[in-house]
């Protein structure tokens, strides 16, 4: 805060001089003020900068009528005032001397505002002794004094978090009459990670807000409530604050975000085929979503399947898979699915699911390291295969020979003509 006061100070006498005419030499002296803060809160200390400038211009000298005038202003002290409310916390200054014209003096005092202030303006006495010919100046400096704090809002702020990396975000709201500076948001919550641990907003105007977002990862929280509590810290001036904390009491539930729906598996020997659904159930993106078989006892990773790169997967979306592996166990009754991804932030985070294999067709199982047992069955397959389409041929062939056997009957039949058979009905009717 910067006020300006022009103070018609008379640094010489008035000369009159034996002539017909009356010459008066004003030079002026001004007085300018800044605060720092520009509003106080209780127990706060600050700076009061006081600025003084000879206003004459020209010559330190001036010759009026054979006469030499003197144009410097000379100040012998300058001190500042408190009372019960405002503590000054220097002596203020002695033997300042001359201020040439168009010369500028700062004069800086620390001041102090006790802690059962109340609001509003208080003053402190700003005096200035003049030497020679310069008057003495008196003068009331305001000083404001508002003990309204800044404040966190978590009107955003879920009730319910799952077993997942989130995005939330917490709203700073400066409600002082003067502009707070460097605030840092920090979150609180035990056994919970944050990222980043503080959040840096800057300079907050007055009667404006910021927002600072933070990353929750409850990945590995238990089930149950949790508070999460928020705190800005800030300057007001050179003084450092914190705002009040603001908390909510948030329930963990056992649940992950990202979800398999519409799984099929399709079964060949011991090799499986999985496809079906990843769901976002979150409220965050989550980027570079990669799933894949694990490779552990009795489950091997089948390519050109054994991973399948979705991308990013936003909030209630969803995106298709396929996997495939072969199982060499009997006892195995389920296929883990290993789900890779990255959050907003770039955190890598890494969740294992199961699928169960309840609903599939029965299979044989063969030796996991047996590689050539796969092409045996399928030698045998074609073995089957052979046998199959011998029988069918032999049984063609049977069926061929015997329609040419009717057919051979047939044209020996034709060989004998109608009237061989009616010489011979002849003969026998005459004999």
């Amino acid at each position: 805060m910067i006020k300006l006061i022009v103070l018609a100070m008379v640094l010489l006498a008035t000369f009159s001089f034996t002539a017909t005419a009356t010459t008066e030499i004003r030079p002026t002296l001004t007085l300018d003020y800044s605060i720092e803060p520009e509003v106080f809160m209780p127990g706060d200390m600050g700076t009061i900068t006081v600025t003084l400038t000879n206003m004459a211009t020209g010559e330190i000298y001036v010759e009026e009528d054979n006469e030499t005038l003197d144009m410097n202003s000379y100040i012998a002290s300058a001190s500042l005032d408190g009372n019960s409310n405002l503590k000054i916390l220097d002596k203020g200054y002695t033997d300042v001397g001359l201020l040439g014209p168009g010369d500028t003096l700062k004069l800086t005092f620390n001041v102090k505002v006790m802690e059962n202030i109340t609001n509003g303006v208080h003053f402190v006495d700003l005096i200035i002794v003049g030497g020679s010919n310069m008057y003495d100046l008196n003068y009331r400096i305001p000083i404001k004094v508002d003990d309204r704090n800044v404040k966190v809002i978590m009107s955003n702020f879920p009730s319910t978090l799952m077993n997942e990396v989130s995005t939330v975000s917490v709203d700073v709201v400066n409600r002082r009459p003067n502009d707070v500076t460097s605030v840092i948001v920090t979150p609180h919550a035990e056994g919970m990670t944050f990222n980043p641990s503080d959040y840096f907003i800057g300079s907050i105007p007055e009667g404006n807000k910021s927002t600072a977002t933070f990353t929750f990862n409850t990945m590995s929280d238990k089930e149950g409530d949790i508070n999460v509590s928020f705190t800005a810290s800030y300057f007001n001036g050179d003084n450092l604050h914190n705002s009040d904390t603001a908390s909510k009491e948030v329930r963990i539930i056992k649940q992950s975000p990202l979800v398999f729906t519409g799984i099929e598996i399709e079964s060949s020997g011991n090799r499986y085929t999985l496809s079906g659904d990843l769901n976002n159930f979150g409220i965050t993106d989550a980027k570079n979503v990669l799933v894949s078989i694990e490779d552990i006892e009795d489950i091997k990773p089948l390519q050109p399947y054994a991973s399948y790169f979705i991308g990013t997967l936003e909030a209630d979306d969803f995106s298709s898979f396929e996997l495939s592996a072969r199982v060499t166990s009997e006892n195995v009754t389920s296929i883990p699915i290993l789900i890779e991804f990255r959050d907003l932030d770039n955190a890598y985070t890494a969740i294992t699911q199961e699928i169960s294999l309840d609903t599939a067709p029965g299979v044989s199982y063969s030796s996991s390291d047996d590689e050539g047992s796969s092409l045996g069955l399928w030698l045998g397959a074609g073995l089957i295969v052979i046998v199959i389409v011998a029988v069918m041929g032999y049984s063609w062939k049977k069926r061929k020979d015997e329609e040419n056997e009717e057919e051979q009957e047939a044209d020996d039949e034709d060989e004998y003509p109608d009237y061989m058979d009616a010489e011979y009905e002849e003969d026998e009717f005459t004999e």
